[in-house]
């Protein structure tokens, strides 16, 4: 690993260091580089580095994005590399000779500041304390320097970065799961279905939305109602696409998804919904209140009359449209007068009414209870 240079700084009081780079070449306003990525280390770690570090923040030891980094530089070191740049600002950049004198293997930075990468280059100081130098062998980082005005150019837009960054969310993230790629891909005919957040490019009102589709799929869910339950909020359903491995996401997006399958999910469930506007709000009295607090609760036991093992088959042997047209708002009047009756006697009210509905009715356990019930 390199050490900062003893004795030796640039005109702006940032120390130098040499640096053996794998790839160097220079851009127009800017030096790129390809280091080992411990030939950095010493710009954040060892004697003085608290005076020489200028940096926005010190290291955020149990923030998540750095535990996730913790995790990638320990699992898949050689990966580690692939996310973003490390930028550094400098005041003058030289080749320094190797060993013998005979050629530059080397550059000299001198007055090396580190703009941006503090958290990533700690991360990796870290992870080489923990495994050792052998275990870093194959990691590679990208770097970018940068000099005079375009260096204080870089260095007051990296500390206003976040302002120009569209962060990811889990939903960004459902395009690299494969099953919903391929349903994404599918023929849908004159229907469409895109999981991505954002505007697309021409109206189509005929679009089904992501949070419609999950829905729709768990309301249609072979399994109890704990999928269901997740997705009838907006923190639940970030939870169900944030973990692609667990069994509810697998049960509801897995391989053998057909467009045809979303269609008569989304279908079933708006048949569900529109049955359930049609009670008179007399009915949203007392225990009632489970109509509003619990809709999706309603709207997945109303469905259970349908073939649901069946939901992705391309056969048209049932009759889903029939189905939905001829029974659906039978279905939901049972559906709630057994749900409500299994509530009132489940969770009778004791004292004061304020809150009790509001509370008990969206509770999974609740849920749970009245669907074994």
């Amino acid at each position: 690993m390199n050490q900062i240079l003893p004795h030796h700084s640039g005109s702006s009081g940032h120390p130098s260091i040499l640096l053996r780079p794998l790839y160097a070449a220079r851009l127009d306003r800017s030096f790129v580089l390809e280091l080992q990525a411990t030939e950095l280390l010493p710009l954040v770690v060892g004697p003085g580095v608290g005076k020489r570090l200028d940096t926005a923040r010190k290291y955020l030891h149990d923030s998540t994005p750095n535990r996730e980094l913790q995790r990638l530089a320990r699992e898949s070191p050689e990966a580690f590399g692939l996310i973003d740049w490390i930028t550094l600002g400098a005041d003058s950049m030289s080749p320094a000779s190797g060993p013998g004198g005979r050629f530059a293997d080397r550059i000299r930075l001198d007055g090396a500041e580190l703009i941006d990468g503090n958290q990533r280059l700690r991360t990796v100081a870290l992870v080489l304390d923990e495994l050792g130098e052998e275990h870093l062998a194959k990691m590679r980082l990208k770097v970018e320097v940068f000099f005079g005005a375009e260096r204080d150019q870089a260095r007051l837009l990296h500390g206003t970065a976040d302002r120009y960054r569209n962060l990811r969310t889990a939903q960004d993230r459902l395009i690299l799961c494969s099953n919903i790629r391929r349903l994404a891909h599918a023929n849908w005919e004159r229907l469409g279905f895109d999981p991505r957040r954002g505007v697309s490019a021409g109206p189509n009102s005929d679009d089904f939305s992501m949070a419609e589709v999950t829905r729709a799929l768990a309301c249609l869910s072979l399994r109890g109602p704990e999928a269901a339950h997740m997705a009838s909020t907006v923190e639940g359903l970030t939870g169900l696409w944030e973990d692609q491995r667990s069994l509810l996401y697998l049960d509801l997006f897995h391989a053998e998804m057909t467009p045809l399958g979303v269609v008569r999910a989304v279908e079933a469930r708006r048949a569900a919904r529109g049955a359930l506007e049609e009670l008179p709000k007399s009915r949203q009295k007392g225990h009632g209140r489970l109509i509003m607090y619990a809709p999706e609760l309603i709207y997945w036991a109303s469905c259970r009359y349908l073939p649901l093992d069946r939901l992705h088959e391309e056969s048209r042997q049932f009759d889903w449209n029939g189905a939905l047209r001829q029974h659906m708002k039978e279905a939901t009047l049972k559906a709630v007068d057994r749900l409500v009756k299994l509530y009132e006697r489940f969770f009778p009210v004791v004292g004061a009414t304020a809150g009790h509905y509001s509370k008990t009715a969206p509770d999974l356990s609740v849920w749970t209870a009245l669907v074994e019930g």
